[in-house]
């Protein structure tokens, strides 16, 4: 312990006895860190950890493992390895935090505050029969709500977690005429399966029911596609006409280059004839990319073929907004996750209807700006 430190514990005997009282205590240490460190051969992990710990208290900051050899050089002047700074971390979040497993312990109490705070929502929550998580479903009653009011579209995706448990987080938005997102649900599956996509979309439809022109957009999952087909009889799925350009992409690298526009073009346009040109174009470039175009189902992924007006929601670009703004989250244990959704919907959600509540005209911003 350095001399400069503030601890101090001065007892005195009582009367000459064994028996003594506590005169002065302070548990408070002030000894710099590096006087700890000194001590010691080696930082320990545990040391490290309560060193970052305040570096890690906001998940959005990014702090690798590189950084903290980095700092621990710099502040203290001792030499770790990788492994050791990585432990350092998982130490220091799981204190800030809880430990993996626990958060899975704190979900149903989380869950059912949510039912009851939010009332009117769809929350579920599935195990396996050895009490082990497997699927959660969260359709808050302001998304329910809020559906009605916008166009029937849903457009579905996933993304892969990166917390301890490996999990997959699946999410389906609308959007309005203004250009804003509405989260329709979020949640998280064990895995990806036929059997995984039916049960959201089970879930999805007995908190949205089925409405007129409803149709879901999503990139080619095949589980995606027969999940809409078994529990929708009627509703279309279509390709987001993005991924499918990346197949095409992968597929035919020698001629995407000069496909690019004529594709994109293929996607958006109204008339018959100048589909046929456009694909006549896609033909002499490469008539493989025709082929695959034609295997896709032209209903799939061009506007003219669409059985229902899919109007300018062609890809699944407003999920990928979602899944950008919670990059960061993705790292956190599943109630911490869950947690962090909710306040970033909320956010959204509150700044939208402000907006709504300040705008006196008919159309909305973004379509005032189209008008001349």
């Amino acid at each position: 312990m350095s001399k400069d430190c503030a601890w101090r514990f001065k007892p005195s005997s009582i009367n000459k006895s064994q028996l003594f009282k506590v005169r002065e205590f302070n548990d408070k240490h002030t000894c710099p860190l590096k006087d700890k460190v000194y001590e010691q051969h080696q930082a320990s992990s545990s040391l490290i950890g309560g060193m970052i710990r305040p570096k890690l208290t906001n998940h959005k900051r990014k702090y690798t493992p590189k950084d903290i050899i980095d700092d621990v050089k710099t502040d203290l002047g001792v030499d770790v390895s990788y492994m050791l700074a990585w432990r350092a971390k998982e130490k220091a979040m799981n204190f800030l935090r809880v430990e993996p497993a626990d958060s899975y312990n704190k979900l149903p109490g989380y869950l059912y505050t949510m039912d009851m705070t939010y009332r009117g929502s769809h929350i579920r929550m599935v195990k396996f029969p050895q009490n082990e998580f497997k699927y959660v479903y969260i359709s808050l009653y302001a998304f329910i709500k809020g559906f009605d009011q916008f166009r029937p579209i849903v457009v579905v995706d996933r993304s892969h977690l990166k917390s301890y448990y490996t999990r997959t987080f699946i999410s389906a938005s609308t959007l309005n005429d203004a250009g804003h997102i509405l989260p329709l649900v979020y949640g998280v599956i064990d895995s990806e399966n036929d059997a995984t996509w039916t049960w959201f979309s089970e879930q999805f439809k007995e908190a949205y029911g089925e409405r007129e022109s409803m149709y879901i957009v999503s990139d080619r999952n095949e589980s995606i596609i027969k999940s809409v087909s078994r529990v929708y009889l009627i509703v279309p799925h279509f390709a987001c006409i993005w991924h499918l350009w990346n197949n095409v992409y992968k597929k035919f690298k020698k001629s995407h280059s000069k496909l690019s526009e004529i594709y994109f073009s293929t996607t958006k346009t109204y008339t018959q004839a100048e589909f046929d040109s456009l694909m006549e174009k896609v033909e002499k470039v490469d008539i493989r990319v025709k082929e695959y175009l034609e295997l896709a189902g032209y209903e799939k992924w061009a506007r003219l073929y669409a059985p229902v007006n899919r109007g300018w929601t062609m890809t699944s670009n407003i999920v990928e907004s979602i899944n950008i703004a919670l990059v960061s989250a993705r790292e956190l244990p599943i109630y911490d996750l869950l947690k962090e959704f909710r306040k970033l919907f909320g956010r959204w959600n509150c700044n939208n209807r402000k907006e709504a509540l300040q705008t006196y005209t008919t159309l909305g911003k973004n379509t005032r700006r189209c008008l001349p």
